[in-house]
């Protein structure tokens, strides 16, 4: 049912049961909010979103107040503003005042509220939080003195990831935001997944940075700096930066990684269908052992340790394929370079990807041979975006340039694991490639159009019909799992879990923006790169088909491209 009320002297109609700050936003009209995010209840814990409601004594959060029959609403009354800009200034009133050096500078929420709100001088003076920063984890950096207390990130972690690595602790005026017991987030059930990143209004939670790091090697003269290029980094700079699919965004990218001073430019895509191409092996393995339960996907660093932390049941589950970064270092590292050796200098291997739990996994003792990493450092797109600002580097402007062999060749599998359920289809392609070959079978992957973060697809291949299962999110992850298990379902043979809702378009290495769904914008934009990529699927890469079996023929040999998964302790 529907009826009208009133907005600052204006009719709107409105839905029986629709929130206030839903029904004014989706009329224009700007409210403010930082505790606020789409598809959680609300709790109105920041107040910012009052407004006047004719009749009612005190101010009403809109977040958090349904619409009804009568309504009359101001929403920019003297008292409401005043009310506003006082919230704001109690929450400057302990803030660090070091925004020149903060990462979020420019790109803060609480810093445009005080703009907006015309604040010009701090009016109420508290104690500053001395709880010290941590920067014990390989990927998140977290800084408790610029924490507001929005509650997003305690959120985030608890409803969607289901890790609750972070929780409020004390009450009152001492309340803050911290890992179990105190400690570094290095030691807590914390995933790497960054999303606490993506929602933090301030600079309380990071990345840690490897900017300096990287250009140190770049300078030095004993390092040999060398890139690899994720699809995934290449549809999210081509998305930030606007530049059309048609026109060769990897190329873009590349010649400005050249013109940093990277020596070589390797196409990670190649790796992906590597990791397309074992995994298939190990599912049409596990096809001929007959075994029960599916297949997981090993590819999300973030959806990995999770299992190890909270499912170390599932783990023999998990496909033993590493995953395409660490395919790309391990080989890279073990190949070698010719031209590194010859000027005698020491290969540094960089990942440029779209996820912080990257960072994490390039340091797991799995990816490291003798002391060494297989990834040496990994930069996400916020940190690419930053390097290109630091050296002057307008990337529309320069010529667009070609990868380097021999990981120069990639097929459209790449881009189609950017996305949720992309991979799930690269798998079925590649499978169908080995059993049937190049014989028309009316092979056809369809994927639902159900709404939902969980998909699935049955296919005939060969004899055999099998089921492909694609979910992104812990939550919903760990949910399907469960009535998978719970239903003794023994027709579900492949699951590809992204930690991140909408997989790796979504990942915490993205830009930050304000809209929720922007992983949508760089799913169309992956999609469409697809489109103009001449190799199809994984299968139709003949460089790295005859490079394995040159290189990795052997069953002995063919394991070095395997990794292993435990059990990890970890607080709770």
């Amino acid at each position: 049912m529907s009826f009208t009320i009133q907005v600052n002297n204006t009719p709107i109609e409105v839905q029986e049961g629709e929130i206030l700050l839903n029904t004014l936003r989706r009329n224009g009209i700007k409210i403010p909010t930082l505790c606020y995010m789409p598809g959680f209840t609300p709790s109105g814990a920041c107040r910012l979103c009052v407004v006047e409601v004719e009749g009612k004594r005190d101010l009403v959060t809109s977040c958090a107040y349904p619409v009804e029959p009568g309504m009359v609403v101001k929403t920019n009354s003297t008292r409401v503003n005043k009310a506003k800009k006082s919230l704001v200034e109690m929450l400057l009133s302990n803030h660090p005042d070091d925004c020149l050096y903060c990462e979020r500078n420019g790109n803060c929420e609480l810093q445009w509220l005080a703009e907006e709100m015309n604040i010009k001088e701090r009016k109420y003076f508290s104690h500053k939080k001395t709880e010290k920063r941590d920067h014990s984890s390989p990927s998140v950096y977290r800084d408790p003195a610029k924490c507001i207390l929005c509650n997003r990130c305690v959120r985030i972690c608890e409803e969607v990831q289901l890790v609750t690595a972070i929780e409020f602790i004390s009450r009152g005026n001492k309340t803050t935001v911290n890992s179990a017991f105190n400690k570094g987030l290095n030691i807590s059930s914390c995933i790497n997944c960054g999303q606490c990143i993506m929602v933090c209004p301030t600079g309380a939670l990071v990345d840690i940075s490897h900017i300096e790091k990287v250009q140190t090697a770049i300078e030095s003269t004993k390092k040999y700096p060398v890139a690899f290029l994720s699809p995934a980094f290449v549809a999210s700079v081509a998305d930030h930066f606007n530049i059309k699919t048609s026109d060769q965004p990897a190329g873009y990218i590349i010649s400005a990684l050249r013109t940093m001073g990277f020596r070589k430019v390797y196409d990670q895509g190649w790796a992906n269908d590597l990791n397309v191409y074992l995994e298939a092996k190990l599912l049409i393995e596990r096809s001929t052992r007959k075994l029960v339960t599916p297949m997981l996907s090993s590819c999300c660093p973030a959806w990995i340790k999770y299992a190890e932390e909270f499912s170390p049941e599932i783990i023999t589950d998990i496909s033993i394929a590493k995953s395409p970064q660490q395919l790309m270092g391990y080989l890279v590292k073990n190949e070698g370079n010719a031209e590194a050796d010859n000027e005698s200098r020491q290969l540094y291997t960089v990942s440029l990807m779209a996820c912080v739990a990257n960072k994490f996994e390039a340091s797991r003792e799995e990816n490291t041979r003798k002391g060494v990493s297989e990834i040496d450092a990994t930069l996400t797109v916020r940190e690419f975006i930053k390097m290109l600002r630091s050296y002057g580097i307008n990337i529309t402007r320069l010529e667009p340039a070609q990868p380097d062999s021999p990981f120069n060749i990639s097929s459209a599998a790449g881009y189609q694991m950017s996305y949720t359920g992309g991979k799930a289809e690269a798998i079925a392609l590649q499978l169908n490639q080995i059993i049937n070959g190049d014989r028309k079978t009316g092979f056809k992957f369809t994927p639902p159009k159900n709404p939902g973060s969980k998909k699935e697809v049955k296919i005939k291949i060969g004899k055999q019909e099998f089921g492909f299962a694609w979910v992104s999110g812990i939550a919903e992850a760990q949910k399907y799992l469960d009535l998978l298990k719970a239903e003794k379902r023994n027709d579900i043979h492949f699951v590809e879990i992204m930690a991140c809702q909408g997989g790796c378009a979504g990942g915490g290495g993205q830009p930050i923006f304000y809209f929720q769904d922007k992983h949508r914008t760089r799913k169309k934009i992956s999609q469409e790169l697809e489109k103009n990529t001449k190799i199809r699927n994984s299968a139709e890469n003949i460089q790295m088909i005859e490079f394995v079996k040159s290189k990795y023929d052997s069953k002995e040999n063919l394991s070095r491209l395997h990794t292993h998964f435990k059990k990890r302790d970890v607080l709770k």
